[in-house]
């Protein structure tokens, strides 16, 4: 009986690991597997031990607000160049122009106020300023068309520099809606889907604008196609935004805490990686911009109309769609961002530099227009590549931040490229000027063709120092995804960890003697 006893108190003993103390353990794994073990004798469930990810199907209806911001803000900015002599004509005078600038103007001080603003109060809180000041800013422009000159100019003016104020809050929303909604396998085409809403926004006025607008009266129509849509944005934003951020994040970087903004901008530009990036990508976006609004003086000093500019335009766009889909599943799917932006960059550069030689001579439309594609599909397919890796090369700083600067920056240099690029020009050569159809009269002195030989060099020397420094020179850390690797192994060890103790708990010592009952 005595023995049986004995049996049944050492089954009943719990059997504790064999621990090799010879070798040396890693403090920090040290007290990581203890930690799991006692929360497991404390009888707490396993899944408390490692985080929770979850992702929610709104996020794509998030998503969806912020193409739209993205999208009807663009449009608000661009809609009236298409029609510029019939804009001009309905307020009294050379406005046309200024409305774009108005954007310029207001964007770089208002920038950095609303990334500040941005960390402090959060993902909804911008949708929500952005929201709602690109839809009242439509309606003071559309209300103005109801008014006499010049009150009329004034007051639409100053809707449109209320509706400038978006612009600085949606730049970076892209890439902190996918940062903090998707899961990291769907990140790439979640920024694309945001991005990418702003170049369509530039290629649907070049469309309807023209449509719309066929004497200066028709101007108001265009100011209702403007306020509509937007106020319409900034409604759905209200409804359906209710959090910044999901209650469980969908990945491990989600759920860390962001640097605040000063530390989040030391950190920018301390970062080697960061800045040839804030170089290069900065430089793509100036450039792009102000290929796209000189495209036109470029083209007819040899011959080819405005119809065949907007042709040229409307290709650049969509081929740019294109390419930034497919960049994003990429990316998605290979993690291979550095790689990625080097290609598109290079190539995009080498149809870009092809199609600005075509573009000084006459008679290559068949040339032109597959190149100026290529060009698109390439260019543009750097850009949610080049947001995504500003994250990554930054984490944990804030996507408003890293974001931001670059489309900041690009900004400022798209009006220094422009400036550069008309400065250089010079007098159209005999030779050209009776193919040039700049002119709308022989005695037209408004539209004066000239040759931007010595520009286009210029400008593609610039290029091919962006491609070479990007190619040469970027070594980025991918920091987000090494932070997610760590966590992600982490949790599978917390999960073994928590298997290996079961099953310690549920199996007999190696010296228990476990005897038969007797009939």
């Amino acid at each position: 009986m005595a023995e049986g006893k004995d049996a049944e108190a050492m089954q009943l003993e719990e059997v504790k690991p064999v621990v090799d103390e010879s070798k040396e353990e890693n403090p920090y794994k040290a007290c990581e597997r203890q930690a799991s073990i006692k929360s497991l004798k404390e009888g707490k469930e396993e899944e408390e031990d490692v985080m929770q990810l979850r992702v929610y199907r709104r996020r794509w209806l998030i998503l969806l607000i912020v193409a739209l911001l993205n999208n009807t803000n663009t449009i608000s900015w661009i809609a009236y160049a298409p029609v510029s002599n019939h804009v001009n004509t309905f307020f009294g005078g050379p406005w046309a122009g200024r409305f774009s600038l108005v954007y310029m103007a207001v964007t770089i001080p208002v920038g950095f106020v609303a990334m500040y603003l941005s960390g402090r109060l959060g993902l909804r809180s911008a949708i929500l300023i952005a929201g709602w000041a690109n839809g009242i800013g439509a309606f003071i422009r559309f209300a103005a068309s109801f008014l006499a000159n010049p009150s009329r100019v004034y007051v639409a003016l100053i809707g449109q520099g209320i509706a400038a104020i978006a612009y600085p809050f949606i730049m970076f929303l892209p890439t902190k809606v996918a940062g903090a909604w998707f899961p990291d396998t769907e990140r790439g085409l979640a920024t694309t889907i945001g991005v990418m809403a702003n170049p369509l926004g530039v290629f649907l006025p070049s469309l309807i604008s023209p449509a719309m607008v066929t004497q200066a009266s028709h101007v108001v129509y265009l100011n209702a196609f403007t306020f509509f849509p937007s106020i319409g944005a900034a409604i759905l934003a209200t409804l359906f935004v209710n959090r910044s951020e999901p209650k469980i994040p969908p990945t491990f970087s989600a759920a860390q805490k962001p640097m605040d903004f000063v530390s989040g901008m030391k950190a920018c530009f301390t970062n080697g990686p960061y800045l040839v990036l804030l170089f290069v990508m900065s430089g793509g976006i100036g450039m792009f911009n102000c290929l796209y609004t000189v495209l036109s003086e470029l083209l007819c000093p040899s011959g080819y109309s405005n119809t065949f500019a907007g042709i040229c335009s409307a290709l650049m766009i969509v081929g740019g769609l294109v390419g930034a889909t497919c960049s994003g599943i990429i990316v998605d799917r290979t993690k291979r961002y550095a790689e990625t932006i080097k290609i598109a960059m290079g190539v995009a550069v080498i149809f870009g530099l092809i199609f600005l030689q075509l573009t000084l001579r006459a008679d290559l439309k068949l040339w032109i227009i597959p190149t100026v594609l290529a060009f698109g599909i390439m260019g543009l397919a750097t850009y949610p590549v080049g947001l995504q890796l500003s994250s990554e090369c930054t984490y944990p700083v804030s996507e408003e931040t890293s974001t931001g600067l670059i489309v900041l920056v690009g900004q400022v240099q798209s009006i220094i490229y422009v400036m550069m690029m008309r400065k250089l020009y010079r007098p159209l050569g005999v030779d050209r000027e009776n193919v040039q159809v700049c002119r709308t009269s022989a005695t037209d002195l408004d539209n004066v063709p000239n040759d931007a030989t010595i520009s286009i060099m210029v400008f593609s020397a610039v290029a091919f120092v962006l491609a070479v420094v990007l190619i040469a020179f970027f070594r980025p850390i991918y920091r987000r995804m090494e932070a997610e690797n760590t966590n992600r192994a982490r949790g599978d060890k917390e999960k073994e960890l928590a298997l290996e103790e079961k099953k310690i708990h549920s199996l007999p010592d190696e010296n228990t003697v476990v005897k038969p009952l007797k009939e």
